[in-house]
């Protein structure tokens, strides 16, 4: 529990921290997840057990929600513009990133899904695997995932030539950026276990 909050509290804003920020009201926000405009917590965590001190013993029960460091800027934006502004500049922040990183050579073969990575961003997920649920990091994640799968087909493949490995990586690098540390317990399962500590250790000879 300790490594948990400890991750919480260094790397995301919890509610309380995110409306003084950002001056809002937490009924205020409420309505803004409601309509579609602000993303929900990326985690929630349920408090249910007793406290004791020397008052005595009190039963507790509760959840904190805790939210990305790039809410805040986030929550400024959607205060003021409808939903249907805020997802094309979502859109437009989502392309540009990708536009660049295609010049990089890491361009994803397949076409993204905006409306599912849009639904993801507004579920709170990318605050959980994206360092601080920036849209260019989102983009910059699906597009080094992919490119990272295809190279190494999946890490299946045995070795790579000189060429490939440059480019593979550029993407590890570019993963390594935008991905989250993540919780303590979600580490394992991480895409940045699986796509960047293993194919440093098993592709480019690097302690992960």
């Amino acid at each position: 529990m300790q490594a948990l909050l400890d991750y919480l509290q260094n790397h995301f804003l919890s509610e309380p921290q995110l409306l003084h920020r950002c001056g809002l009201s937490r009924e205020r926000l409420a309505r803004l997840q409601r309509e579609g405009r602000a993303p929900l917590s990326s985690y929630a965590l349920r408090c249910s057990g007793t406290v004791t001190s020397y008052f005595g013993e009190r039963a507790l029960d509760g959840a904190l929600a805790w939210y990305p460091q790039a809410m805040a800027e986030w929550l400024v934006e959607a205060d003021q513009a409808d939903a249907a502004a805020l997802r094309e500049r979502f859109e437009r922040r989502y392309r540009a990133e990708r536009a660049r990183l295609a010049e990089l050579g890491l361009a994803d073969a397949a076409e993204a899904n905006l409306d599912e990575e849009w639904a993801h961003f507004l579920a709170g997920t990318y605050g959980v695997c994206t360092r601080h649920g920036r849209v260019e990091e989102i983009a910059a994640k699906g597009a080094a995932v992919a490119v990272i799968d295809r190279l190494t087909a999946r890490q299946t493949r045995a070795a790579l030539p000189a060429g490939e490995l440059a480019l593979l990586r550029r993407a590890v690098e570019a993963l390594d950026e935008a991905a989250a540390p993540f919780a303590p317990h979600e580490r394992a399962a991480s895409s940045r276990e699986r796509c960047v500590n293993q194919v440093r250790r098993q592709y480019l000879g690097e302690a992960a």
